[in-house]
């Protein structure tokens, strides 16, 4: 995994070093203040919604969170920042999306408040505890912009007696014993695997098919970000679509062209499925003891890999401060509260979430109690660690565009999974597609 840059991580320490809370600050010196903040209501707030209470009687301040579906939170949130509204103090942004809001200018940098001794607090913030590559996604041109909440990648997901009574004596390392392992699982009443299919998000099918383009070899750009010319119909990135469709289309349940996350976790919760690949942070809902019928039968491991070895999706979120807020700095108190260690671990165990972004809530007790799954098959913890340490940090290419970019390939990716197209008929078009997009945003000549 790449590491953050020397030049981000050495100007985060020196904002910090020395400092710490102003011998007058006053933690209620913002009392009556609201702040609004908006996201998809993903694991870590739903937990951190049940705390909002205990960061109101500590400060005074007062927080609504707004939760949406995924897709719809990331739309209206670049609709109200680009239109300058005011009305959220707080985004939630994921790394994929966050260039474009450090390109427009809708955002006010965290780094504008890290060692202002009247609102942070070193001890608190703990910089250097954060993941490193969680934290570089939520920086933009060695400039930090938000803290990170929540490390995300993928991991393959298989119910051990499937695989036992298949024969099959250890989870697929590569992309070929994945298919095999596929072809001997699969029956009419259990497919083999789910997968997301819908386009057209980073969060959709995208999410799952670059860990093929990259496994296989294949990439987005010829040098990214020296040489922006798009190679995604090249021969590797045409095996790895051929290598997704087949396993969408023998080994995938009916309708899983149109799969979301919670499509897939449900299949996999309720046993009706034989794997999944989907993501890490998922496996608390998955293992609900109130509602999984695949507890205690569940092993874990890092996702397959083509030529190129295993690629897990990577992607971090953080959150944010508009810049049209009215009160940033009461927003980005909230902000150090609640990407905390303390507040962290807290969630942890009020909820399901376990995409911890610090290294220090990996090794806590409490923590590693409730989610550190073991049926036999390995540990959950090690194979999560794992995939984080595997996958790249520059999953999604960090450039304002690339929300664009990546629709656009969800929609090859689909018309292949459809059988509208053929893989190499329908990434020659997106390859043609995504040169016209890159000449429009003057990202190449």
């Amino acid at each position: 995994m790449k590491t953050l840059s020397k030049f981000l991580l050495a100007a985060l320490a020196a904002s910090t070093a020395g400092t710490a809370y102003a011998a007058d600050n006053d933690p209620k010196r913002f009392a009556g203040t609201t702040l609004d903040m908006l996201y998809a209501e993903i694991s870590f707030i739903p937990g951190l919604k049940m705390l909002l209470p205990e960061f109101e009687a500590k400060t005074g301040i007062k927080v609504n969170i707004e939760t949406m579906a995924e897709a719809a939170a990331v739309q209206k949130a670049q609709v109200e920042a680009a239109t300058g509204t005011g009305a959220y103090d707080l985004f939630g942004i994921q790394s994929g999306n966050l260039p474009l809001y450090a390109q427009n200018g809708w955002l006010k940098p965290v780094k504008d408040f890290i060692g202002d001794a009247s609102i942070s607090d070193p001890a608190q913030l703990q910089i250097d505890d954060f993941i490193p590559s969680t934290l570089k996604g939520m920086a933009y041109q060695d400039t930090q912009y938000c803290l990170p909440f929540f490390a995300a990648t993928t991991i393959l997901y298989y119910q051990m007696d499937k695989f036992k009574a298949a024969g099959i004596e250890s989870a697929p390392k590569t992309f070929d014993e994945l298919l095999d392992a596929a072809s001997k699982v699969n029956t009419a009443s259990l497919p083999a695997i789910a997968v997301r299919g819908a386009p057209a998000t980073t969060a959709g099918n995208i999410w799952i098919f670059n860990t093929f383009l990259y496994g296989s070899g294949g990439k987005y750009f010829k040098d990214f970000p020296n040489d922006l010319t798009p190679v995604v119909n090249s021969p590797e990135a045409v095996k790895a679509l051929e290598t997704y469709v087949k396993l969408k289309q023998s080994y995938a349940p009916k309708g899983a062209v149109n799969f979301t996350f919670d499509d897939v976790v449900t299949a996999m919760q309720q046993g009706t499925v034989a794997m999944a690949i989907e993501g890490a942070p998922l496996a608390g809902r998955i293992l609900d003891p109130k509602q999984s019928k695949v507890a205690n039968n569940l092993g874990f491991a890092v996702v397959p890999g083509g030529a190129a070895g295993p690629k897990p999706a990577f992607a971090s979120h953080g959150l944010c401060i508009s810049k049209d807020s009215d009160n940033p700095e009461a927003a980005y108190m909230f902000l150090e509260w609640a990407t905390s260690f303390d507040t962290m671990v807290k969630v942890s165990q009020n909820s399901q979430y376990l995409a911890t972004p610090r290294n220090s809530v990996w090794t806590n007790k409490d923590f590693r109690a409730k989610y550190d799954f073991n049926f036999g098959g390995g540990s959950f913890l090690e194979a999560y660690q794992a995939s984080l340490a595997d996958a790249p940090s520059d999953y999604y290419p960090a450039f304002p565009a690339w929300t664009v970019v990546s629709n656009r390939m969800g929609q090859a990716v689909q018309a292949a999974e459809i059988g509208q197209a053929t893989p190499q008929a329908a990434l020659d078009q997106a390859n043609a597609d995504i040169t016209n997009i890159m000449k429009q945003e003057g990202l190449l000549k």
